[in-house]
């Protein structure tokens, strides 16, 4: 069976929150869906495309970004899924999910693969990190030797000793 599902404009303003979006102006998915192992699983695969505003991880600017991503995966009953590496179930390389206690959602699939999708930090166009938030070679050096000198001794201060009379 193959279905196409698209987010309402209640659904894609619910799916912004959720992944911190600035929008999410479209959200869609063509599936295929059918049984395999004599009907005790079901393989979900299909392409997700969407077109999103996020934040910029630097200034908070709007990123758009525009998503078309591939997927599949495997369903299978919890108390009957195999060992991983146990049995190949399709010959592809799905992983095996468990069979969600509420049923099968197609919509809920398609978001989920849409958040996996998302760039996880979005810059904008010349956003740089400012340089007094940068901190050189030697300011870390000295840092990381200040922080070990005044939180914990030295473990090697003894060797260094021993070092010293061999």
């Amino acid at each position: 069976m193959t279905q196409t599902v698209e987010a309402t404009p209640d659904e894609r303003a619910a799916l912004a929150k959720r992944f911190d979006l600035q929008e999410l102006t479209q959200l869609s998915a063509k599936l295929a869906v059918r049984r395999v192992r004599g009907g005790k699983y079901v393989s979900v695969s299909g392409r997700v495309s969407a077109a999103a505003v996020q934040n910029c991880v630097i200034s908070l600017e709007p990123v758009p970004a525009q998503v078309e991503s591939d997927f599949a995966l495997v369903l299978g009953p919890i108390d009957s899924a195999p060992e991983r590496g146990e049995i190949d179930i399709t010959g592809e390389d799905d992983e095996l999910e468990p069979w969600p206690e509420e049923g099968l959602d197609l919509g809920e699939i398609a978001a989920q693969y849409f958040s996996l999708a998302l760039d996880p930090y979005p810059r904008a166009e010349g956003a740089a990190v400012p340089e007094d938030y940068i901190a050189t070679e030697e300011e870390e050096s000295v840092d990381s030797a200040t922080t070990e000198e005044s939180d914990k001794p030295n473990p090697f201060a003894r060797l260094a000793g021993l070092a010293k009379k061999g």
